[in-house]
């Protein structure tokens, strides 16, 4: 008698304990699984949109998750999540060490910033002067120009491809121009801020030098 209460009683425990996670997912039964996972309250929104999502990838690139849990899944997306953010940072880390190393090599200054009108086409103008700090003729570069606000927020984004030769220590200046589009917010606050109140980030893609050597 005993006996048979214990086991009654261990049976009892072990059901109390498990959880709609522990349930193995199936797709036919997933709709009422998720249900059942809602309204046990055992799991975020967070979370389960991220179980939602992992279940919808899986599905489409046709990855087979019958047989494991819901808490084997969500424990799968949450590791995949920490390994993109991880890759994430280190892809950033690595563009802004390249950034710095090229930037150190050729930095860029806007000295001027206009509006022009010319056969009924209006322009924004930009003035730059690129400095070559490096000990070797450079042959010509490339890289994207952001022009933002005093609270690092980007305005204007120009891509630059020039193959104007720049002495060791020279300096090049040219004046360049992006069409203006009157409807654009972002063209009408360029157009309209001070040069005191706009800040250049330059990001160097790559540079060759007179000799055929590059920098990227």
């Amino acid at each position: 008698m005993k006996k048979s209460l214990i086991f009654t009683l261990l049976c009892a425990l072990i059901v109390s304990c498990s959880t709609p996670l522990d349930k193995k997912y199936n797709e036919d039964n997933f709709a009422s699984d998720a249900k059942e996972i809602k309204e046990s309250g055992n799991l975020s929104n967070d979370d389960a949109l991220m179980m939602a999502g992992w279940i919808m990838k899986a599905k489409f690139s046709g990855e087979n998750l019958e047989g494991k849990t819901y808490k084997e899944i969500i424990t799968e997306a949450k590791d995949y999540k920490k390994e993109q953010e991880a890759l994430a940072v280190k892809v950033k880390l690595e563009e802004e060490e390249k950034r710095q190393r090229l930037s150190s090599v050729l930095t860029v200054a806007m000295y001027n910033k206009g509006y022009e009108e010319h056969s009924y086409q209006k322009y924004l103008t930009y003035s730059f002067a690129f400095e070559n700090k490096s000990d070797k003729d450079i042959r010509a570069f490339k890289g994207v120009i952001s022009i933002q606000d005093l609270f690092d927020s980007e305005i204007k984004s120009i891509s630059l491809t020039i193959d104007d030769p720049i002495k060791a220590g020279g300096v090049f200046k040219n004046t360049y121009t992006t069409n203006y589009n009157q409807f654009s917010d972002k063209d009408s606050r360029l157009k309209g801020k001070d040069m005191d109140d706009l800040k250049v980030v330059w990001t160097p893609e790559k540079i060759i030098f007179i000799d055929g050597s590059t920098l990227e």
